[in-house]
């Protein structure tokens, strides 16, 4: 469902509101819609409702660039180096919709208590994102981060590559691009939307959920058309 104005300035106006989007990333891929917010407003309610109208895994995004000033690494480059059998661990030839993982750590903010209720979470990404806008203003940023965060959390992070669809065509960097074209920081909060029948979510049924629910339905083409009109890069078709 599209609002009366364009695709950027209807996403920017529900994302400051409090209100997520869906998107639907492909056919070609894994065929789920994930229900995404902005991370610098995610509150306990819209934890809430990532849990219990998402269901999928709660995980929060950051762009590669900044994961990297905080030494944060993809996990599948950690087990390959460090597990016993690890490149055989991460091996993703039988993987059906990508070929890499976008996942780092697993968070927690200091100041929580077990990490895990809705506003435990809801703390650890708020205090996450204000570390990360603020990354200039720390002489030494890791220091400060474990300062502020402990690992493993309850808090997934996600990590968009540099280049966005260049490299991967995933929700992490579908979420993180429409929230940062949308003028917001790059850092989305994001889960899979399931079904009732024990599988994800079917694109019509998520359709019929954003309609019912007055939500934004992106699909993922619209999203890598965009950056790819911004980029002078064609039409971005898979």
């Amino acid at each position: 469902m599209m609002k009366e104005y364009g695709l950027q300035e209807s996403v920017k106006y529900e994302l400051e509101s409090g209100k997520p989007v869906l998107i639907f990333d492909h056919e070609k891929r894994e065929g789920e819609t994930d229900m995404v917010f902005a991370s610098q407003f995610v509150d306990f309610n819209a934890i809430k409702m990532l849990r219990k109208e998402s269901g999928g895994l709660i995980c929060t995004t950051i762009k590669e660039s900044q994961a990297n000033i905080l030494s944060m690494p993809f996990l599948e480059e950690l087990y390959s180096r460090f597990l016993p059998y690890g490149k055989k661990a991460i091996y993703s030839g039988d993987m059906k919709y990508d070929s890499h993982s976008s996942f780092t750590f697993t968070i927690n903010s200091r100041s929580t208590f077990t990490g895990i209720s809705d506003i435990d979470r809801a703390t650890t990404i708020h205090e996450f994102v204000q570390f990360i806008e603020n990354l200039n203003k720390y002489g030494n940023p890791v220091e400060s981060f474990y300062e502020k965060f402990r690992i493993p959390g309850h808090v997934s992070v996600l990590i968009a590559r540099e280049g966005y669809f260049d490299k991967r065509r995933g929700h992490t960097e579908l979420a993180t691009y429409i929230v940062e074209s949308a003028g917001l920081f790059p850092s989305a909060t994001i889960a899979e939307m399931l079904g009732d029948d024990g599988k994800s979510m079917s694109r019509n049924d998520a359709e019929k959920y954003a309609e019912n629910h007055d939500l934004i339905f992106i699909e993922g083409k619209e999203i890598i058309r965009q950056w790819a009109n911004e980029k002078g890069n064609g039409n971005g078709g898979f």
